[in-house]
């Protein structure tokens, strides 16, 4: 029986919704909307309809507007991915109602891109590493990418650019600018919160002493895969070795490839999940 981990305590999702929401919450209702800014996806139009109609927040009308896309993702994907991103959505929602009128005080436009684009990826990585979501623009994405085999990053990019053209109408190009390095900074913080307790690299090793290297790695703790190959010209005789490590192991694993043989070929990948075999996967 597989011991279960925090990913699969409900509480620990809610928790994780809850201060990822507070997070996102926080940089649009005191940062992005004072400055103007606009973000990508769903909460980019939020902000749009909040800059051109007024009435609500914009955490407000990205409720709003994540309904009919909830409901259309009760009928494609699971009934507890529905749940838990309700629960994100709303979280944002009622974090940004008690934020209303709350500002951080960074007259800075460039400033404040950066701090809102690190709270940004801080709040949604943390969403993302639940069994849920904060709603939006995924729940639609992924179901294209299904249906018609349309990568999830060709329909965001689609609708970002679409939304940003749009953008012009109503907010001025130097403001558009700036929403958009907010938006790379907040692609890169996101990128390091999802991978942050699961950093791997993929290492494949060409070489004639396979077994030997093999050896070697398990003396070190390590596992291996060793697959027969062949070269592509010299039709030689080689065998590949494939094993997963971390970051600060890379250069020592390296060092004893080359030290059992010298004319291996060195190659490493990077890794963005891991689970099965000696890495505990997430039971269901």
């Amino acid at each position: 029986m597989l011991k279960r981990r925090l990913y699969d305590y409900p509480l620990w999702n809610l928790f994780l919704l809850t201060i990822g929401g507070f997070f996102v919450a926080l940089a649009v209702q005191s940062i992005t909307a004072p400055h103007g800014f606009l973000t990508g996806g769903l909460l980019g139009l939020s902000l749009l309809a909040e800059y051109g109609f007024g009435l609500f927040p914009s955490t407000t009308w990205n409720l709003f507007l994540n309904i009919p896309l909830l409901v259309f993702a009760m009928f494609k994907t699971s009934k507890e991915f529905v749940f838990y991103s309700v629960y994100g959505a709303v979280s944002i929602t009622v974090t940004g109602m008690f934020l209303d009128g709350v500002v951080i005080p960074v007259q800075d436009p460039l400033y404040a891109s950066i701090l809102s684009g690190v709270l940004l990826g801080l709040g949604g990585g943390l969403m993302l590493r639940t069994r849920g979501s904060a709603g939006g623009l995924d729940l639609v994405t992924v179901y294209i990418y299904q249906r018609w085999n349309i990568q999830v990053g060709s329909s965001t990019f689609a609708f970002n650019a679409t939304l940003f053209s749009l953008s012009l109408i109503t907010i001025p190009i130097d403001l558009v600018i700036v929403s958009f390095i907010q938006i790379f900074i907040m692609k890169q913080v996101l990128s390091y919160v999802m991978t942050l307790f699961n950093q791997r690299k993929m290492v494949f090793v060409v070489t004639s002493k396979g077994q030997e290297i093999c050896y070697a790695i398990a003396e070190q703790g390590g596992r291996t895969t060793l697959l027969p190959a062949y070269g592509g010209y010299s039709h030689e005789s080689k065998e590949l070795v494939m094993t997963i490590t971390t970051n600060a192991q890379v250069r020592s694993l390296e060092e004893l490839v080359f030290r059992h043989d010298p004319q291996a070929i060195f190659s490493v990948e990077n890794t963005f999940y891991v689970s099965g075999g000696q890495y505990k996967r997430v039971s269901k």
